[in-house]
């Protein structure tokens, strides 16, 4: 389990709640999160303005170390420091 800045509902105060820490699989690593980037599109999820399902987890934009290495994984190592943007929508409760 890790904390996550989540919303709850339409419009309610944003929450730090624990979610599941998932293992990578084929071809993913597992990144310790320690830079994020919220943008007005993750307060316009929050306040109703798209269509999301709540709990959704906020900071698409993130960037860290990699600290686990699923299987077929060939060009990062742990430790390894990486950024990305996740897909919206993909950072599910």
């Amino acid at each position: 389990m890790h904390p996550a800045i989540v919303t709850v509902a339409k419009g309610a105060p944003l929450e730090i709640l624990q979610v599941p820490t998932i293992d990578p699989v084929e071809d993913e690593v597992q990144v310790r999160v320690e830079w994020t980037a919220s943008t007005p599109l993750d307060l316009h999820q929050n306040d109703g303005g798209l269509l999301v399902k709540h709990p959704q987890v906020l900071g698409d934009g993130v960037a860290g170390p990699v600290v686990k290495i699923g299987p077929g994984v060939k060009k990062l190592k742990i430790g390894d420091m990486v950024c990305y943007n996740i897909p919206s929508g993909m950072a599910d409760v």
